[in-house]
């Protein structure tokens, strides 16, 4: 029975003329560092943040397929867990892959990714710490 589930899956496959790919790819957007008018002018590439297990291949068609981000160059960077140690002995944090993707096109990001001034993160951390004492959360 298995058999004939893999060949209905394929000719399935081939009668449709293409692979979809499956949206079980996990890819975390990091903000990109740049300044206020570096990001008015758009970037031309994007860094994310994978499983270790992903491939090159597996990204571009994913970007280019379901997402329809056209792409020029993608390139990969694997990163070991850190190492930390409490109570309980010695623990290691997810290893993690970063995933540099070129764009074919400029791409302006949304406001919340643009880098913040020194006095807006020492007005951030002000506000945070008087909420902390105050009892509350941010």
């Amino acid at each position: 029975a298995r058999r004939t589930s893999r060949r209905a899956m394929t000719s399935v496959a081939r009668r449709l003329g293409r692979v979809v790919p499956l949206p079980n790819l996990r890819l975390t957007l990091q903000p990109p560092r740049l300044s206020r008018d570096d990001l008015a002018r758009g970037v031309d590439e994007v860094v994310f943040r994978a499983d270790p297990r992903v491939t090159k291949l597996e990204v571009r068609a994913y970007l280019e397929r379901a997402l329809r981000v056209k792409t020029t160059d993608v390139r990969t960077s694997n990163y070991d867990g850190a190492k930390r140690r409490d109570r309980g002995g010695f623990h290691r944090r997810a290893a993690f892959k970063k995933v540099y993707v070129t764009l074919g096109e400029r791409w302006f990001p949304p406001e919340a990714f643009r880098a913040k001034d020194a006095r807006e993160r020492d007005d951030d951390a002000r506000a945070r710490r008087a909420s902390a004492r105050a009892g509350g959360t941010t």
